[in-house]
């Protein structure tokens, strides 16, 4: 069965208290490596337009340092390792629906100053600083949702749309 996708008007405020919510449960894992959180993603905007998905950024010193008994303690606290291809990043759902693979919150743990990182923040800074580039964006989102049906080529366009969007900032 496939995950519902759907795309909503977002007001940031109820999504805050689940940010701060899964922090100090992630902060509650004993021996967790030293980690800096940051809301990222539609529901760290008011009046975004996305999923009703927390997303957050967690930056680690070095990502070797989460290991397996890492990866064992977030299955504790209902988060799984999501497949991915990506270098430098490590993603986490918080499922609450294994049928379907619905999840609300998303984890995507990078290393401090890589690549990775600096684009997550170079990115969401563009979105809060630029409102031309948060309404383009806004618009990618609207124009591109009924390509989510296939995750994988969404997550590709909307990534190659977002490098596109960094590059052109770089070059300003």
């Amino acid at each position: 069965m496939k995950r519902n996708v759907s795309l909503n008007k977002i007001s940031n405020k109820e999504f805050q208290k689940i940010f701060y919510s899964e922090i100090k449960n992630i902060k509650s894992i004993p021996k967790l490596p030293d980690c800096e959180f940051i809301h990222i993603g539609s529901t760290a905007f008011q009046n975004s337009i996305g999923e009703k998905i927390v997303d957050i950024l967690v930056v680690v010193d070095n990502l070797h340092d989460i290991t397996t008994f890492d990866e064992k303690r977030l299955n504790n606290i209902h988060y799984h390792r999501v497949a991915h291809n990506n270098k430098g990043l490590v993603s986490y759902c918080k499922i609450v629906d294994f049928n379907k693979m619905n999840y609300n919150t998303k984890l995507f743990i990078v290393q401090r100053n890589s690549n990775v990182h600096n684009n997550f923040i170079k990115f969401n800074n563009l979105l809060r600083e630029n409102k031309n580039i948060f309404n383009k964006y806004q618009d990618f989102k609207i124009t591109n949702y009924k390509k989510k049906a296939n995750i994988k080529i969404y997550n590709q366009i909307k990534n190659d749309f977002i490098q596109k969007i960094i590059d052109e900032a770089n070059n300003d």
